[in-house]
């Protein structure tokens, strides 16, 4: 839940959701062509200091996706610590283990 005060502090109101994606598609070593549940392909990468492995296709991994922009998701490894995110963020259901 989104608390009026983390609204207000973050002047764009931008949230990231979390939920998982299923690679679709290697396009380099951190970018990758996903689909999300309900379908919707995206591109989706992986931010060099997140530790996140190398995936294949017909791997799942967590990721994070704007409000403002569905197209495109950073991939999580599943150990975040250490990961910054300077979103809040809140779990969008519908993610499992990678």
């Amino acid at each position: 839940m989104i608390s009026r005060e983390t609204m207000t502090q973050d002047k764009t109101g931008d949230v990231r959701i979390l939920t998982t994606v299923t690679i679709q598609e290697v396009l380099d070593g951190r970018s990758y062509r996903a689909a999300l549940a309900n379908g919707k392909r995206i591109l989706a990468f992986a931010m060099p200091l997140d530790r996140v492995p190398p995936l294949q296709v017909g791997d799942r991994s967590k990721a994070i996706l704007s409000l403002c922009d569905f197209n495109e998701a950073r991939l999580l490894p599943e150990d975040m610590t250490g990961v910054r995110v300077d979103h809040p963020i809140i779990d969008g259901g519908g993610h499992v283990r990678a």
